[in-house]
């Protein structure tokens, strides 16, 4: 790997170039240095992949979901995503109406996931944009930006046949010397971590982006799988110095049951 570096969303570098010969990197261009917008680009002298498309969440960073996308949308040429919450997938519309139309790997669950989240984002986006601009029409006040959601419903939906569903431990090729195996990340329903093996014979990396992880002995989802080796490893750390007690499922039914019992006294 000969190049990791962070790029900063609204400072777009619109080169349809490819890199030269014998380059691989890794560009944060989200979720580092904050927790939301995990956005991480791949490229090779043949390809541009992105891991991961999410929505920027924290309201002082809101405004880099309107920036123009870092790279042209269709110079990439294949998005995986790790799991199907907001911060992980919310900006997919977004890049499809600016031009991307490759395919968005994931497992079964995720794509069944990323519908329900992506129509009920834009719903939300929808109602949050008539809400203002009839606050501001009534309070005579003129704003920076157009009272216009990000993406509606319909362009959520344009995302829909993109889709394309991989099975967990299942190896599939993307453009250029790129292969993938999506693992079980034991976070929501689908999540996975997500292995790449970029390059060719004599010249082989194997990168690893973790997504979100789960805890082990959880109800309903499967223990994260344990991954031995990688050459470059890219860990989500939100929680990373958090302690998280290894409670069993009645403890876990006690506490909850003591915080809706303590609720219900307040009211």
């Amino acid at each position: 790997m000969r190049n990791t570096k962070r790029s900063r969303p609204h400072r777009p570098d619109r080169s349809q170039a490819r890199r030269p010969n014998n380059s691989q990197s890794i560009t944060f261009l989200g979720a580092a240095g904050n927790v939301s917008g995990s956005r991480f680009l791949v490229e090779t002298t043949s390809m541009r992949l992105l891991v991961d498309c999410g929505l920027f969440q924290e309201r002082r960073l809101a405004r880099r979901n309107w920036d123009p996308f870092p790279v042209p949308p269709n110079t990439i040429d294949a998005v995986i995503l790790t799991h199907a919450h907001l911060d992980h997938c919310g900006y997919l519309p977004k890049l499809v109406n600016d031009g991307f139309h490759g395919k968005i790997y994931c497992t079964p669950a995720t794509a069944d996931l990323v519908k329900i989240i992506l129509q009920d984002s834009a719903h939300i986006q929808e109602e949050d944009a008539r809400k203002k601009k009839r606050r501001h029409e009534r309070e005579g006040r003129k704003v920076r930006y157009p009272e216009v959601p990000l993406y509606d419903a319909e362009q959520a939906r344009a995302v829909f046949p993109l889709l394309s569903p991989v099975a967990y431990y299942e190896s599939f090729t993307l453009p250029g010397d790129v292969t993938a195996v999506l693992r079980d990340a034991g976070h929501i329903l689908g999540a996975s971590t997500v292995e790449l093996t970029v390059g060719t014979k004599g010249d082989k990396r194997t990168i690893l982006f973790s997504g979100d992880l789960g805890r082990w002995n959880r109800p309903l989802v499967r223990d994260p799988d344990f991954v031995t080796r990688a050459d470059y490893v890219v860990v989500e750390s939100t929680y990373g110095d958090r302690y998280h007690p290894d409670n069993s499922v009645g403890e876990l039914e006690d506490q909850l049951a003591d915080v809706i019992n303590s609720t219900l006294q307040l009211l």
